[in-house]
């Protein structure tokens, strides 16, 4: 079966980004083991040999890089799915679908990037503004070319 290209880049685009959402939700997994950290007591007891009362939420590095993972869900999930509407409502090009795709992946590992680097604020605010951006475009010219 073979993909238009608006369909074959919004495939490649939301192939790319969860993939980076895959990843970096093993890399929250194995920070959270080797720091010793663990948010369950069941967890808690696999790791520590069976002391499930040292469950732990409070490890600032743990808590960095869990909370860039869920803005990264919360951000990338809408964006794939204004994209494929984007690509299947006929609303823009290939082109169109892979330079959105190019900016808003770049946004997003920009911001874990500077999110887990500790830059100072407006660096993460820009990027993350950049990518949200980027979705309101998206669902404004699939509205408008529908309606």
């Amino acid at each position: 079966m073979e993909l238009s290209a608006e369909l074959s880049a919004a495939v490649w685009w939301s192939t790319i980004l969860l993939l980076k959402l895959a990843t970096f939700g093993l890399i929250v997994g194995f920070t959270r083991g080797r720091r010793g950290v663990s948010a369950n007591p069941e967890d808690a007891a696999a790791v520590t040999g069976g002391k499930p009362e040292l469950v732990k939420t409070t490890d600032v590095v743990v808590e960095r890089r869990r909370r860039a993972h869920l803005n990264d869900m919360e951000n990338i999930l809408p964006f794939i799915g204004l994209l494929f509407m984007f690509a299947m409502s006929g609303a823009g090009t290939a082109c169109c679908i892979s330079l959105v795709g190019k900016i808003f992946t770049a946004a997003r590992v920009a911001h874990t990037v500077i999110y887990l680097g500790e830059v100072p604020q407006p660096a993460r605010g820009i990027a993350f503004f950049v990518g949200v951006l980027c979705n309101v475009y998206l669902g404004v010219k699939v509205l408008v070319h529908l309606y």
